[in-house]
């Protein structure tokens, strides 16, 4: 399958086009229902935490799936995983940190120097298995093109 197929493909079987306003509406009912209920705030902020990242980790599971269709070669599948497992250990980490800050066992400047070493850690990672993808398969569709097929539909 060649690149302009697989970025057609990709953005038609995409998640993304549900995801936003399904974390919207998750956020804003969650949201209400923490500022009703007050009282025990460090259980309804990781309640929240956990409710606003799901429909990430379920998008991100989606686009692993979509794109281990494309190759069949274990290197290729094996970088993919790896791909998945980066962005599940970002999201997983950034809601610790919020969890953690909301019960008080770390504070802010710990919270947002562990934040921005995680998300830079994992965008360089990142980005490095999108180059070791790309010698695997010169077909790989990488996520910027993702986001200029979304900007031109």
């Amino acid at each position: 399958m060649l690149r302009d197929e697989r970025i057609e493909y990709l953005y038609d079987q995409s998640w993304t086009k549900k995801g936003p306003l399904l974390v919207m509406i998750i956020g804003a009912v969650t949201a209400l229902w923490l500022w009703f209920n007050d009282s025990r705030m460090s259980l309804f902020l990781f309640i929240f935490c956990a409710v606003m990242f799901m429909p990430l980790l379920f998008s991100t599971w989606h686009k692993v799936q979509l794109f281990l269709q494309f190759n069949d070669s274990p290197t290729y599948r094996r970088f993919i995983y790896l791909k998945g497992v980066t962005q599940f250990i970002l999201l997983i980490g950034v809601m610790s940190m919020l969890a953690f800050y909301s019960l008080k066992y770390i504070t802010l400047d710990t919270m947002s120097l562990g934040g921005a070493i995680l998300i830079a850690s994992c965008l360089l990672l990142d980005s490095w298995i999108d180059w070791k993808i790309l010698k695997v398969d010169d077909e790989h569709v990488v996520e910027s093109l993702l986001g200029l097929m979304n900007r031109e539909k």
